[in-house]
């Protein structure tokens, strides 16, 4: 063997894990070119930041920093008002520092998806490949680095959350005041600290309380039913400070329901079902008459997943409940009204834990990140590649595609498999 394979086959241990040395430079490879993209992205500035994150920043340097936590300047939530404001300190532009957080969400999130799928999958280089794949998505590229915006801050925790779950309880591991399963609910609860879109994945966890993940380490993965509970807590924790500052306890824990009322249109710029009505037929029609029968369809089509993994007794497997995540995400995102294009990246950060799980249904994965990208296009660059109506049947493809797949894991595979078999590369 030559000296070079020698040294790159070499194992390094890391913690519990011992890696060839090409695994770990591959994995170095990866990180430090992904942040190489993201630096020079940096200069760049959207339109999001001249009309809001600019002037809210200078608002908050006038007002002294924290001290601004006490009055309304923005419509985002408290967590990341805390952030803004912690930001406000530094001798940094704000179009640099905000960039700065984002991008470092961006690495926690790589590095909680290589962490769930080594978890599901027992396998280091699946693992390795999830988090290369994750860090090369253009959308996430696009939006931390580019855009300023912080939608991976909350994709990152629901990661985080569905981690913490499939890892539970292991027997013999140190007893804890909370499961694995109950901070698995308060990473969610931080996650909607920060997004309201964070409730577009609580099908899913509803589902999974019903029928719990069943991996074969015999940890513990019951979701009790006031977890559920724990879910406003990490919110209303964030708004304290502002309201100790001064600010009403009303706006403070009412900034969602003024984020719902900012914008009237059904759909901004998402490829769901209400690109199929067009631009003529939401001005000659009531908005929030569709919006309410849109939400109310969604919530009982959700209701009919959960009803049919409820009644079949499923105990799910990894590639099962990971398929499930990503389809009731896209049937939320599809059927639910005022959706945004940038609301779609959890999928994007989904669809790479779905593909390195079942690679036969990568081009399920990379349609739907395909579209993402085409939504982000016609915002950022006013570049149409498909017109709404086309893109909204190509998202509904995919949608149905996807769902087969999931019928085809719940109705003809063998009951005995549990993990799915390692990979080898």
């Amino acid at each position: 063997m030559r000296k070079i394979d020698q040294f790159l086959y070499r194992e390094v241990k890391i913690a519990a894990l011992r890696l060839p040395m090409v695994d770990m430079l591959f994995a170095l490879g990866i990180c430090l070119f992904s942040l190489a993209a993201r630096l020079l992205l940096f200069p760049k500035i959207s339109g999001d930041f001249v009309g809001f994150l600019d002037p809210w920043m200078d608002q908050i340097r006038r007002l002294g920093g924290i001290p601004s936590l006490g009055h309304d300047i923005s419509n985002y939530s408290s967590a990341y008002m805390i952030i803004m404001s912690l930001l406000s300190y530094l001798p940094v532009d704000a179009l640099y520092s905000l960039k700065a957080v984002s991008v470092i969400f961006d690495y926690i999130a790589a590095f909680a998806i290589m962490a769930l799928i080594y978890g599901l999958t027992a396998s280091p280089r699946r693992a390795l490949v999830g988090m290369a794949a994750f860090l090369m998505l253009p959308t996430v590229l696009l939006n931390g680095a580019y855009w300023a915006q912080c939608d991976i801050i909350y994709g990152a925790f629901i990661i985080l959350a569905i981690t913490y779950y499939s890892y539970g309880d292991a027997p013999g591991a140190p007893k804890s005041r909370l499961t694995a399963s109950a901070r698995a609910f308060l990473l969610l609860g931080v996650a909607l600290a920060f997004k309201l879109q964070t409730l577009l994945i609580l099908p899913f966890f509803i589902i999974l309380w019903l029928c719990p993940y069943r991996a074969g380490d015999g940890g513990r993965r019951e979701i009790m039913a006031w977890h559920f509970l724990l879910l406003p807590m990490p919110y209303v924790l964030f708004t304290i400070p502002g309201i100790i500052l001064g600010r009403s306890a009303i706006s403070s824990l009412g900034v969602y329901f003024s984020q719902a009322e900012q914008y009237p249109w059904l759909t901004l710029n998402y490829p769901n079902i209400y690109a199929f009505f067009g631009q003529t037929f939401l001005s000659d029609y009531q908005i929030p008459e569709l919006a309410y029968a849109g939400f109310l369809m969604t919530v009982c089509t959700l209701g009919l997943l959960a009803y049919v993994f409820y009644v079949k007794k499923v105990r799910m497997d990894a590639q099962m409940m990971m398929t499930l995540a990503l389809f009731s995400l896209c049937l939320s995102l599809y059927g639910l009204p005022y959706m945004h294009e940038r609301y779609g990246i959890l999928v994007d950060v989904l669809a790479v834990v779905y593909a390195v799980l079942r690679p036969k249904k990568i081009p399920i994965a990379m349609g739907l990140i395909a579209s993402s990208l085409m939504s982000y296009a016609l915002f950022l660059f006013g570049v149409e590649l498909l017109s709404p109506i086309y893109h909204a049947l190509l998202q509904l493809v995919l949608v149905v595609a996807l769902g087969m797949d999931l019928h085809r894991q719940l109705f003809t595979r063998p009951k005995s498999r549990i993990i799915i078999d390692d990979w080898r590369i």
